[in-house]
């Protein structure tokens, strides 16, 4: 769920006109700061706001991989993209709780649960398939605003916004609008750009606290696209070409400590280039002297790396008939307690509920593991920022490594729930498949005691084995009864975290013992 406090937020600085309906980047007008707020504190929930939209781009681009069936033509490549891609958003993240810290504002790891709409946002958040109506959302929210007159971009507009205004209604807020990502990005830079706004007072002029490439970047460094020569796949868009490789794009995370205002402007620069391309990037520089002397500074990144145009590519590529993606469903959700008495299992609020007791389940387990990848995160961000250090601060480099191995539980979770079942009713050629809720947490905030921490990590470990035990076994009080799960390597892998959670359960134990 979207807390209270973040509601809050987009609440009090949401526009009078929202930017989304501005199409000409020209005769694009600035929202309004509100009068209680300092531009000081406006930034930072600007920012907070833009943290929010880089984590709800990343599932949604992360439930479009997993809904790709990856054994057809194209479909390999195109799952490899949108997975770089989330990745990449990822490092958008990251990157903007390090610009957070410098200006001394609380990180933020929030978003919106389905269903969602704030005026900065490129489009209304929606859990869904890859299919030409999704995918025309995608490339007109990360297209430079420079190309509204492209005769192609128009028709992709015009999809998107049809795809955009079907969910309006149920329980989605707003009138379907779409807009760019970059929007906010570019407002954020102009008012960074201006002494007058905000001060050199509120930069700490400090790289403490942050994270560096080193901790997050493992091996997504960019660089040449890998070679696979596994499928034969038409390259560019054009069928009556053929090759016996295919290129396989490469994560690039950015990110970087900032230590000053000009810094963080790059920084925020880099992000809007990896989206919309380095022409979008300054033409949204402003006049001030401070922007004007850094545009010569923005490294550029490459023909082809940006977001737009990996997404420009699919869709040019994209088949005439369904695609490749799954019956998976909509904003899908555990809500057992949600009423529904029309027929299927769709709720009236435009998601649709895992009935199938197996998947349900099995989608359980996914939101735990969800859970436990952002408190992992919020205890990095809270130990790295602790000053002065605390007793448990030397296991930051440990707890990034949890965060990197919950990523890859939540994706070996989601391929086998795109595979199951919707329900235990429907028949065997019924294409319907279960799939990753990505439902939020009651909380991402942690308490300020490390003990407190650490009995959170405690409380959700127990949880994880508590549910792998029940899928495990019939009846969840007798270790003798028959295996509920009948395939053996999702047995293998629900046995294999169970002991990886018991030997974490033990680790914590020891801290424990150690800050007594």
């Amino acid at each position: 769920m979207l807390s209270r406090e973040t509601r809050q937020l987009f609440d009090l600085i949401r526009p009078e006109v929202d930017p989304r309906k501005q199409a000409d980047p020209k005769k694009r007008t600035d929202p309004k700061k509100p009068r209680e707020l300092s531009w000081y504190e406006y930034v930072i929930i600007l920012l907070q706001i833009g943290a929010s939209i880089e984590h709800a781009l990343m599932v949604q681009y992360l439930y479009a991989a997993y809904s790709i069936v990856s054994d057809q033509k194209l479909a390999k490549r195109w799952r490899e993209i949108l997975f770089v891609i989330a990745r990449e958003e990822m490092g958008h993240l990251l990157q903007v709780q390090n610009i957070l810290t410098l200006l001394g504002g609380p990180f933020n790891l929030d978003r919106g649960d389905y269903p969602w709409n704030v005026p900065f946002d490129a489009f209304p958040f929606q859990l869904e398939p890859l299919t030409e109506g999704s995918l025309a959302c995608y490339v007109y929210a990360e297209m430079p605003p420079d190309k509204e007159d492209d005769q192609e971009l128009l028709e992709i507009k015009d999809v998107a916004q049809k795809h955009a205004k079907k969910h309006v209604g149920n329980g989605n807020s707003g009138d379907g609008s779409i807009g760019h990502v970059g929007t906010l990005y570019d407002y954020v830079i102009r008012i960074l750009g201006d002494r007058k706004k905000v001060p050199d007072v509120c930069f700490r002029d400090s790289e403490l606290g942050q994270f560096s490439f080193d901790e997050w970047g493992r091996n997504y460094k960019g660089g040449p696209d890998k070679r696979d020569d596994t499928i034969d796949l038409p390259r560019s868009g054009d069928p009556d070409k053929r090759d016996d490789t295919i290129d396989l794009p490469r994560s690039n995370l950015l990110i970087r400590k900032v230590a000053t205002r000009e810094d963080a402007i790059i920084a925020l620069a880099e992000l809007a280039e990896q989206g919309e391309g380095l022409v979008a990037v300054k033409m949204g520089l402003g006049s001030t002297d401070i922007l004007q002397n850094l545009s010569a500074n923005i490294p550029e990144l490459g023909k082809g790396a940006s977001h737009f145009e990996r997404f420009l590519e699919m869709y040019r590529e994209y088949p005439s008939e369904d695609g490749f993606s799954l019956k998976v469903p909509t904003n899908p959700t555990t809500n057992v307690l949600t009423d529904h008495s029309s027929a299927g299992p769709i709720t009236d609020d435009s998601r649709t509920r895992i009935e199938s007791k197996r998947s349900v389940r099995w989608a359980g387990l996914f939101n735990l593991r969800y859970r436990m990848l952002l408190t992992w995160l919020a205890h990095a961000l809270t130990l790295v920022r602790r000053v002065p250090s605390s007793a448990s601060s030397h296991l930051c480099g440990q707890i990034v490594h949890r965060v990197f191995g919950e990523m890859y539980n939540m994706k070996a979770i989601a391929e086998m729930l795109v595979r199951m079942p919707l329900t235990d009713e429907q028949t065997a050629d019924d294409p319907r498949r279960a799939g990753p809720p990505f439902e939020m947490p009651y909380r991402t905030s942690l308490p300020p005691n490390d003990r407190d921490i650490w009995k959170i990590h405690k409380g959700a470990l127990a949880a994880s084995r508590h549910l792998s035990w029940k899928l495990l076994h019939e009846d969840p009080n007798d270790p003798e009864s028959p295996a509920f799960e009948k395939d053996p390597a999702a047995i293998r892998y629900l046995k294999g975290m169970k002991q990886a959670d018991q030997d974490a359960d033990e680790w914590i134990d020891r801290i424990l013992v150690g800050l007594r």
